[in-house]
């Protein structure tokens, strides 16, 4: 009786913790499609989505306290996404979109502005993060991401024989790239950080830096390189700036051989890479990137059009905003993002004070960069979510050691 009472306090303790592994993490299950079934697919996704969502209102309610104290991001918030959400009835009104495939593109923005993201950032935004067992946090979804990027290695080398790039995932390949880059940084953020003597964190490195090359995006070597910059800078050693340098001027030299070679037409990964590098290739998004700077220049106070003709989109977090919502939506998104820096460059600074739950800041960044090279500002959800979390654990008062330690009840001291 008493292990049952134990494991109910336990389980109650963490929800929050729960909450924010599956809304952060949970729906990457939802793109796992072994047997290409569309129908176990989009249980999953309703089921995972459904989950946060009722989550997402019951967090709301129980945290109206927090919500008040922390009102003015949240304003903001609502306020921007309220302008884009009347400027997409707009574009989609008055302005002219191709037929084929118009009401799916339709449908699919809804779905993700009225449900994937509204209620869980703001649930995010006033979550009790000191709360939250970090430590537990980060032990799951390691397993978690570990144990599904390790089917993805078998089936894609055992059973498929390295032919589908996606591996077991039916999401877009640059998301498939990312799946496996926040694996490496939860390893790298470990060894550097943490300082776990437990090397089950470089074969998830490995696993990590599988879906990465297979998927051949850029995007993940780009935010890679970017987080690694970052883990440096925060480190701020010499030994970790000469291993920095040797290590870009070895890849430089190394793709430039490859490049010079023609051994880059072999290997769709490095033949991407070398483009971009020495071609200056970016696969079509200059196209739309000077579309979208076009849709401001001719409406720049309230923005044009949130999409193109054809659906598709600018390609950078910002145009996408300066074309769809003006100066009015950037100066909306720039007074929300004051919190969102706020808490980065304190997390940042205190990053051996916040252990577990400093790996966000850099979740945080991978997306940011992919932001800025792909998807859309209503898709972006994951950018949103862990921006909303960034602000939540900024509110964490640092002096009174209010970071959860892995203690039985997930407090900061004390073992009762």
């Amino acid at each position: 009786m008493n292990k049952i009472v134990n494991l109910k306090t336990l389980s109650e303790n963490n929800l929050e913790t729960y909450f924010l592994v599956i809304t952060l993490f949970g729906y990457i299950f939802c793109y796992v499609n072994l047997y290409n079934s569309d129908t176990v697919s989009h249980t999953l996704n309703l089921l995972i989505r459904g989950t946060v969502l009722l989550s997402s209102l019951y967090f709301i309610f129980q945290n109206i306290k927090i919500i008040k104290q922390r009102i003015w991001v949240i304003a903001i918030f609502i306020l921007f996404y309220f302008l884009y959400q009347i400027k997409a009835v707009c574009t989609f009104t008055n302005s002219y979109f191709a037929p084929d495939g118009f009401q799916v593109l339709k449908n699919d923005f809804y779905y993700y502005c009225l449900i994937i993201i509204p209620l869980p950032v703001v649930a995010l935004l006033s979550l009790d993060y000191e709360k939250v067992n970090f430590k537990l946090f980060y032990k799951i979804i390691f397993w978690f991401l570990f144990i599904i990027l390790g089917v993805n290695f078998l089936h894609s080398t055992l059973i498929v024989k390295l032919k589908n790039g996606g591996g077991i995932f039916r999401s877009y390949y640059i998301l498939t790239g990312h799946y496996g880059l926040s694996l490496v940084l939860i390893g790298l953020y470990n060894f550097l950080f943490l300082k776990t003597k437990n090397y089950v964190y470089l074969l998830g490195i490995l696993l990590g830096l599988f879906p990465m090359f297979m998927s051949s995006a850029r995007s993940p070597v780009l935010a890679l390189a970017t987080v690694i910059l970052l883990f440096i800078v925060i480190k701020n050693s010499r030994r970790y700036w000469m291993y920095f340098g040797l290590s870009l001027i070895l890849s430089v030299i190394g793709l430039f051989v490859i490049y010079k070679s023609g051994f880059k037409n072999d290997i769709l990964f490095f033949r991407r890479l070398n483009e971009a590098v020495f071609e200056g290739k970016a696969s079509g998004r200059s196209y739309f990137l000077n579309k979208g700077i076009e849709e401001f220049t001719n409406n720049p106070l309230w923005g044009g059009r949130i999409l193109f003709e054809d659906g598709m989109y600018a390609h950078n977090l910002f145009v996408d905003i300066l074309m769809s919502t003006g100066l009015i939506g950037l100066f909306l998104l720039i007074c929300y993002y004051k919190y969102v820096a706020k808490g980065f460059i304190k997390i940042l600074k205190n990053i051996e004070a916040y252990k577990e739950s400093g790996m966000i800041a850099f979740f945080f960044m991978q997306y940011f960069v992919l932001a800025q090279t792909s998807g859309s500002l209503y898709s972006s959800f994951e950018l949103w979510y862990f921006s909303a979390v960034i602000i939540g654990l900024s509110y964490i008062n640092l002096k009174n050691e209010k970071i959860k330690s892995n203690d039985s009840r997930g407090y900061a001291t004390g073992n009762y």
